[in-house]
Parts: C-alpha cells; sequence; structure tokens
C-alpha cells in the first residue's frame, strides 16, 4: 500500500513540474488589463514590431501586402503657423515601405486605416491636413495603386500630443499591423517630408 502511494505522489509531483515548465511563471503574473487600443486584443497579427520589421497586411482586393514601417521623425506641429487649432504639439511623420506580388492598394484615405495611439489616447491620419509640409510629399501617399513586385515608399503624418506610442495600419479585413514607436527620430524615409518642416516645398 505504502508503495502504491508512494507512486501516486511522485505521478502528482510529475505532472504539477510538467505544468511548471510548459507554462513558466504565467500563473504568477498580475492579469492583463484590457486595452484600449485597437488591435491589442483579438487581432489578426497581435504582435507589437519594432522600426524595420514588416507586416503582411491584404490590400483591397484580399491579396497579401508587405508592410514596413522604416523611419519616423517628430516637428514641431506649429513651425508654419503658431494659430493653427491642433490638439498635439508634434507632426509625426511614418515613413514605410509597401510591397506586393500582385501589385494592388491599400485603400483609400477616407477608410481611416491609419492611426496613432497611446494609452486611451487615439489620433487619426485621414483628418490631419495642417503639417508643416503639407502638400509637399503627394508622390509619398500610403494610398497609391503599388505595381507589382515594386517597393513603393510612402510617408503619412499625424498630428500628436507625446512621443512614443504605437502606429497602427489596419486594412479593410480586419488585420491590423502595430509598430512601437520610439520617443526620438529613429530609421530612415521621412526626410522628403521633414525637409519641408520650416520651408516651402
Amino acid at each position: 500500500m505504502k508503495k502504491a502511494l508512494a507512486v501516486v505522489t511522485l505521478a502528482v509531483s510529475l505532472a504539477v513540474a510538467g505544468c511548471t515548465e510548459a507554462g513558466g511563471d504565467l500563473d504568477s503574473r498580475p492579469p492583463q488589463a484590457v486595452s484600449q487600443v485597437p488591435g491589442e486584443a483579438g487581432a489578426t497579427d497581435p504582435a507589437l514590431r519594432q522600426i524595420g520589421q514588416t507586416v503582411t497586411l491584404k490590400d483591397d482586393e484580399g491579396r497579401p501586402m508587405q508592410v514596413t514601417l522604416t523611419g519616423i521623425a517628430y516637428r514641431d506641429a506649429f513651425a508654419k503657423d503658431k494659430t493653427l487649432p491642433l490638439t498635439g504639439k508634434y507632426a509625426l511623420a511614418a515613413a514605410f515601405t509597401m510591397k506586393s506580388a500582385t501589385g494592388g492598394t491599400l485603400g483609400e484615405q477616407m477608410d481611416n486605416h491609419i492611426k496613432w495611439a497611446r494609452g486611451p489616447e487615439m489620433t487619426e491620419a485621414w483628418d490631419y491636413t495642417d503639417a508643416p509640409w503639407q502638400g509637399c510629399i503627394d508622390a509619398f501617399t500610403p494610398y497609391a495603386t503599388v505595381k507589382a513586385n515594386d517597393e513603393y515608399k510612402a510617408i503619412t503624418d499625424l498630428n500628436v500630443p507625446v512621443k512614443g506610442g504605437k502606429l497602427l495600419i489596419e486594412d479593410d479585413y480586419g488585420n491590423i499591423a502595430r509598430w512601437a514607436l520610439p520617443e526620438a527620430d529613429t530609421g530612415t524615409g521621412t526626410e522628403p517630408a521633414t525637409k519641408f518642416t520650416t520651408q516651402n516645398c
């Protein structure tokens, strides 16, 4: 009887050890707060990316399109006009590349695909029309048609209250790409916009 009890005890110990090894210390962590940022729960691609990393979204026809955030830059949103009715102090330029084997477009500006978020705060790219470089980077619109196998360089801008946060790009099918944004200028591709921060194009 004692031998049988010892075997049962050993089996239970091994089972507990196995659970601990598989689950790590997840059970000891505090419950994760419900996020107020779209894409942090239930998204098709929930992993937070860094600048330089690529996410595959779908174009407006449902075909794969690779999107890579290549750089960001913060500038004074009031650099050319101190009287603008803006809520954010920074004009954020975000540069990225888009590539597709078939060609296609991510959507239209009014589709509201691109957002910035930090905690409960959120701003949208589609309604920001007062960036210092407004009208100077039309050739870099993220809503252009991407040619098959060509790497298209795009720049979007957002009016943000603080540095940091996340850049969110959502396609028409609910897939969301999320990149963590450093609090300092990082990467490449924003210069076509930022060079017009204080000068006219």
